[in-house]
């Protein structure tokens, strides 16, 4: 097993606990097998894999690499610099319809963001109109997500809010922190780190909605899909490969669902580079709706919400709906 780090990128190990089922070992076996994944707790179910050594039926040896921005991550897809990558499933789609050979194999984390506030009376989009909402990325998923309840509840985004776009989320959470806007929008773990950093202050910050339970209010229940993992040519024809990455996967979503605190604990004593104590870490895990969902199974899910957002910016997706060969095991 191998760990290691691409530029400055941080390498996730956690320390996982035992009792998962030993299997027969396929006659696929390669010599090393590369995951990537987002420099984050969304890359945890991936250390799990790599440091507790589950995918040692599959390959000799694994390493785990962590990409810090699209354009690197783009670089790892088109160089196939990897065999198996956790990312935006939108990004996913904008690689797909650009001819980068990805499959979809799953969809992990279904939580956009959430509206941050000291004012209490908050508590949906709707009582932010009239003021300044702080959004990280013109044009991203939480961003085009805000514009269209925003005007599914009969409201302009560009005149009944005052919008400020930042280049990143720690600059839309300093703002917020600094008290220069109303309402922050911000991923996780920034939003809970950025709660328990002010929770002594005299105007403590709060969590006063979810962009994607106001989603689902404004479009009958369409979920917002937004992390999976791809699989690379390298892997593409090896299904037990697939197979056993995505059983031990499963399993390590589900670890991480039910073992928060533990995995926080571990996050601060094996990440310290990254910064996060293992309290905001553990708390950041619960806000998250994991649910590890196969690409077939959640295609309608991916299908809706790629099909709304594209009324309000086509190439959010790279311009269509991905065809069949899109979804791993579809025929």
């Amino acid at each position: 097993m191998k760990l290691f780090r691409a530029g400055w990128f941080v390498v996730l190990a956690l320390v996982l606990v035992v009792g998962l089922s030993a299997t027969a070992q396929p006659s696929t076996q390669l010599d090393r097998l590369i995951l990537a994944g987002p420099p984050g707790p969304l890359s945890i179910p991936l250390a799990y894999l790599v440091v507790n050594d589950r995918l040692s039926d599959i390959a000799d040896e694994v390493e785990l690499v962590l990409w810090e921005n699209p354009n690197q991550l783009r670089a790892i897809i088109a160089g196939e610099q990897a065999d198996l990558v956790t990312l935006p499933a939108n990004n996913a789609a904008i690689f797909y319809n650009n001819d980068l050979d990805v499959q979809l194999l799953n969809i992990a984390a279904w939580t956009a963001a959430y509206g941050i506030s000291a004012d209490e009376s908050i508590t949906t989009l709707a009582d932010a109109t009239g003021m300044n909402v702080v959004i990280p990325f013109e044009g991203s998923i939480p961003d085009l997500i805000f514009q269209y309840i925003a005007t599914a509840n009969d409201l302009d985004p560009s005149t009944d809010f005052e919008v400020q776009y930042t280049p990143n989320p720690q600059q839309a959470a300093q703002l917020i922190v600094a008290g220069r806007a109303d309402v922050a929008i911000l991923p996780e773990p920034l939003a809970t780190a950025v709660l328990l950093n002010t929770s002594d202050s005299e105007a403590p910050l709060l969590r006063v909605f979810s962009l994607s339970e106001e989603w689902e209010a404004v479009t009958d229940d369409v979920r917002t899909p937004l992390t999976g993992t791809v699989a690379l040519p390298s892997v593409q024809d090896q299904p037990e490969v697939i197979e056993v990455f995505q059983r031990e996967y499963a399993l390590a979503v589900e670890w991480v669902i039910e073992n928060p605190e533990e995995a926080g604990e571990l996050a601060e004593e094996h990440l310290p580079e990254l910064g996060l104590a293992a309290t905001p870490v553990a708390l950041s895990l619960q806000q998250t709706d994991w649910e590890d969902v196969s690409a077939q199974d959640a295609r309608a899910d991916i299908e809706s919400f790629f099909t709304l957002l594209m009324e309000l910016s086509p190439d959010v997706i790279g311009g269509q709906l991905p065809d069949d060969d899109f979804y791993y095991g579809d025929e």
